[in-house]
């Protein structure tokens, strides 16, 4: 691809299952259940679209793709079977939104991403690496701090924050500013160390974000930790070496994937709205305010 010509495209990676299920709760926190004439709950639907068009009208990207999960179990599942077991099962309104979210993106012309055996960040880290290295802008929207990983020169993450439309963009150049951390790879180092509740990976016993961060600072990784083990004293240095094993199992879950074979060619992304096919599903949705505005170009 040519350079300038790269320079100039720029592609929002959506993590589709972030937003939409930011949107259910916040709707349902306030009692908001929007349904349809027919029954159908809507209301993480509606919030997703309203979440994913302010990122666009905002980031102004050439291109958009939307990753999705495409079930619960993954090669993480297989590795250590309680990865994630903590989750509660989704509630029994928002469950058939999953399918009517891929239509939904279908509808405005922007492809749905997924691969069976991973996860939507595993597709998000492989198609940001991918276009990355052709010279193509990418900013992810999420709300899972697990993407910062996936920072680079050219991958920056729009993480979603408390109250609509409010975004920290995080790139090399505020990422020490923000998260105290040099590198974005050390936020796997951070994870193997201290483990991640959210997602039940078990890090090391008694091992916070403050301790994690220290060890990392002098350090710089799990490696260089154990490396230098004899310079941890007491209780931490006995905790370090009674849990390598599961410190380095850790690392592993909390590891995005990079080299996901993904058929999302960059042509395929780019943002251009077939207007009647979408209004055909936002009709179906009742999304007046939406289509009101697309109705009227």
């Amino acid at each position: 691809m040519n350079d300038q010509v790269a320079s100039k495209q720029h592609i929002l990676i959506v993590d589709s299952f972030a937003l939409l299920f930011r949107g259910f709760f916040a709707m349902a926190m306030s009692g908001n259940y929007m349904r349809t004439s027919t029954g159908l709950c809507t209301n993480g639907l509606y919030q997703f679209t309203k979440y994913m068009l302010h990122a666009i009208e905002t980031f102004q990207p050439t291109h958009v793709a939307c990753a999705f999960d495409m079930g619960s179990k993954t090669f993480r599942n297989e590795r250590y079977p309680n990865y994630k077991a903590n989750r509660a099962a989704p509630p029994e309104e928002l469950v058939p939104q999953f399918d009517q979210l891929w239509e939904l993106v279908e509808a405005f012309n922007i492809p749905c991403v997924g691969k069976v055996g991973y996860e939507a960040d595993d597709v998000i880290g492989s198609l940001a690496n991918r276009y990355a290295a052709d010279g193509v802008q990418v900013t992810i929207l999420t709300g899972d701090g697990d993407s910062l990983q996936l920072i680079q020169d050219r991958v920056q993450v729009a993480m979603m924050k408390k109250g609509f439309g409010n975004y920290e963009v995080i790139g090399l150049h505020n990422l020490q500013e923000i998260k105290g951390i040099q590198h974005p790879a050390q936020i796997i180092e951070m994870k193997a160390l201290m483990g991640d509740a959210s997602d039940n990976i078990p890090g090391c016993p008694n091992v916070g974000p403050k301790t994690a961060l220290k060890l990392i600072a002098e350090f710089g990784t799990v490696e260089g930790v154990f490396a230098n083990i004899e310079q941890v004293k007491g209780k931490l240095k006995e905790r370090l070496i009674e849990n390598r094993e599961l410190i380095e199992l850790s690392y592993e879950l909390a590891t995005i994937q990079l080299d996901v074979e993904v058929d999302c060619a960059l042509s395929s992304c780019e943002y251009k709205i077939d207007v009647p096919k979408l209004l055909a599903k936002l009709e179906e949705l009742e999304f007046k305010a939406f289509i009101r505005q697309f109705a009227a170009g």
